[in-house]
């Protein structure tokens, strides 16, 4: 009688750790569908167009290149999507794409020229960002110095991210203080000056080549 107990025990373990093994099995092949089901943008570029139009250039981490160049190669792909606002913007990306649009690692922000002009379309432009906890508070901030989209597109054709190379940018010129969408958001509402570094297309390579300060609201 206790060895048949003892036995039952043995099977009812042997049971319980099959199917914790399934039930981790299970949620491994559950994240790397997620992974695969999922954009990743890691840079943002917002311009205005004609008509008062926006343009958000995104760069995406190509979760295929990234394991095959190790770092000597383009790990992005990047795309451009318009409309009046961020929704219309992402309506477009789901009509274009089967993935779902990932904010959860973008790391930088870059504003063109002609957004920053504008006080109207910047002032949408950031009380939309106000309003979308997607956004993180933490990403780091650039003008460009003409379009958005020509710095984010550099992130197709440099070797390993322009993320990652925007940041070693941002530490070596601005060592005291880091400009965040924080810093931005604060500034505009409280009325703070706050300057950020100015990107241009050097021969294919992001360069630095100055401050700018951005508009303050009007009250």
């Amino acid at each position: 009688m206790e060895f048949q107990q003892r036995k039952r025990k043995e099977e009812l373990m042997k049971k319980g750790v099959l199917a914790a093994v399934l039930l981790l099995i299970l949620a491994l092949t559950q994240k790397n569908i997620d992974i695969e089901d999922r954009n990743y943008a890691l840079i943002l570029g917002m311009d205005e167009k004609q008509s008062g139009q926006w343009q958000a250039t995104y760069s995406f981490a190509d979760l295929s290149k990234v394991a095959q160049t190790k770092g000597k190669g383009a790990e992005s792909v990047s795309a451009i999507y318009r409309g009046a606002n961020h929704e219309e913007i992402e309506e477009q990306y789901e009509r274009k794409q089967d993935k779902e649009l990932e904010y959860g690692h973008l790391k930088v922000l870059i504003l063109g020229q002609e957004l920053v002009k504008d006080e109207g379309q910047y002032d949408n432009f950031l009380k939309e960002l106000r309003r979308r906890d997607e956004y993180s508070r933490n990403i780091l901030v650039f003008c460009a110095q003409e379009e958005a989209s020509a710095i984010v597109k550099l992130d197709e054709t440099i070797n390993g991210l322009l993320s990652d190379r925007l940041k070693r940018l941002e530490e070596q010129h601005i060592p005291t203080k880091t400009v965040t969408l924080k810093t931005v958001l604060r500034g505009y509402w409280e009325g703070e000056e706050v300057q950020v570094p100015v990107l241009k297309d050097s021969r294919g390579v992001p360069e630095f080549v100055g401050y700018q300060t951005l508009p303050m609201r009007q009250k």
